[in-house]
């Protein structure tokens, strides 16, 4: 049996394919999995071929039994809120490729709770998807309409700024520059910020499916014009987010791109104080620094490691409970809001915090070390070769602390690195991050040894 969700969700390469009959088919599977009658609300990005999946999506649902809402443009962070608390849906999705370059688009499903659904439902939409065993065009079908779900933005936005204390955020008035990657984000994040008394300076704010500023992906190397703007616009802090606003990548006063890890380094003892009823721990993907996990342990905060996937971060953040769950891309999940990535509640937690401690952003992240990183990337013959490779890791570095529950990671005194094969491409990754300038280099030339690179 085939493949079609990948760490999050299905994604398409615009290029190659777009066939109509695959997503209609696609959420045939989806609707016999919920069963007949299942209520969705869709959503959508802007990305080039968004109408034509919005289309064959809805085809594919109708024919095979279920309804749906359209909620028009929308963030995912805001479609799965609605999801959750109007109380009516079985399910949602998303059209969107979420931080992948503009030639891709894709959906997301989410459960009735307004989490991505888990990784056994994937597989069971995947069944029915390859058995050819769909039972299409149901007679109750043709009495089915979409009609149009009104006040999605609106009720989002509302329930984000209800988790903060706007009046001291007001009593601020922060400046922040958002970076919106042309896409959906420009929507709802600066009505968040304007309602927390904050004035918006806007950066590739208009919708454009070409994303003519940037990169969908917020990385330092997008950013770079980002990072240079912040200190001319006289900001208090930018902040920059995916496709469709999951992510959030934070920017410092200075103009230095602060990792999600950083952030969740600066936003959890304040959540700690915040939510005292909360588990004192977090959740994050094993591509998290460690030098994190140090800092956290002195706050009374302790670090659950898991596989890279925000997809179960979140199940397992709600499951069990705790401060946060977030991923070093920017991920930031909020329990008490929600337990999936949002952009918006995390621009709204960080004016909050810096509203109460009266600080600049750069003195809140200078709590994190001075670091010096590599992250790169190399040709993986197959599976088996980087199975190879982790056991050659593990056998070289047996004396140090080792996680091995997603590639290898390897904790050394003042350094740690991850080697883990990804899941999309063939290649390799290899992420090292020092307290020595140099050392990253040198770890480097040890990895690339065992790899037999060069």
């Amino acid at each position: 049996m085939g493949r079609l969700f990948g760490t999050d969700g299905v994604r398409v390469d615009l290029n190659k394919s777009l066939d109509p009959a695959f997503f209609s088919s696609l959420s045939s599977s989806i609707c016999e999995s919920f069963g007949e009658n299942a209520l969705f609300l869709i959503g959508k990005d802007i990305r080039f071929g968004g109408d034509i999946i919005l289309h064959a999506v809805l085809s594919g649902l109708l024919s095979s039994g279920c309804r749906a809402y359209y909620a028009g443009l929308v963030s995912t962070p805001a479609l799965q809120y609605n999801v959750k608390m109007d109380g009516g849906f079985d399910g949602g999705i998303m059209i969107t490729a979420s931080h992948n370059p503009p030639n891709y688009n894709g959906i997301k499903v989410i459960d009735s709770d307004g989490i991505e659904i888990p990784r056994s439902k994937e597989e069971e939409i995947e069944q029915l998807f390859f058995s050819s065993k769909l039972k299409r065009f149901k007679s109750s079908s043709i009495e089915f309409d979409v009609p149009k779900y009104h006040g999605a933005i609106e009720r989002y936005v509302d329930a984000v700024v209800s988790q903060v204390d706007d009046e001291l955020t007001r009593s601020r008035g922060l400046t922040v520059l958002l970076d919106a990657a042309n896409s959906v984000g420009s929507i709802a994040l600066p009505q968040i910020i304007r309602r927390l008394g904050g004035k918006v300076i806007s950066l590739n704010g208009h919708l454009d499916p070409s994303f003519p500023g940037r990169e969908p992906e917020p990385t330092p190397e997008t950013l770079k014009l980002t990072s240079k703007i912040i200190g001319h616009a006289g900001a208090d802090f930018g902040i920059a987010v995916d496709g469709d606003a999951d992510r959030s990548i934070f920017i410092d006063e200075l103009g230095t791109v602060q990792w999600g890890d950083r952030t969740a380094t600066v936003l959890t003892p304040f959540i700690k104080q915040k939510h005292p009823e909360l588990p004192p721990r977090v959740y994050t993907g094993i591509s998290s620094s460690s030098f994190m996990e140090e800092i956290l342990k002195q706050k009374g905060i302790s670090v659950i490691w898991m596989k890279v996937g925000s997809v179960d971060i979140s199940r397992r953040l709600k499951a069990e409970g705790g401060l946060m769950g977030f991923e070093e891309n920017g991920g930031i999940m909020y329990p008490p809001h929600h337990y999936v990535r949002d952009a918006g509640m995390a621009v709204a937690l960080m004016m909050e915090l810096l509203s109460m401690e009266r600080a600049k952003a750069s003195e809140l992240y200078s709590v994190y070390p001075r670091t010096y990183s590599i992250k790169t990337k190399y040709p993986l013959e197959s599976r088996e070769k980087g199975l190879e490779i982790y056991e050659k890791v593990k056998t070289k570095f047996s004396g140090a602390r080792i996680i091995d529950i997603d590639g290898v990671k390897v904790m050394l005194e003042d350094a740690w690195f991850l080697i883990r094969m990804s899941g999309t491409e063939p290649v390799i990754r290899v992420m090292i991050e020092s307290k020595k300038e140099g050392q990253e280099k040198d770890i480097l030339m040890e990895v690339e040894r065992l790899l037999q690179v060069g």
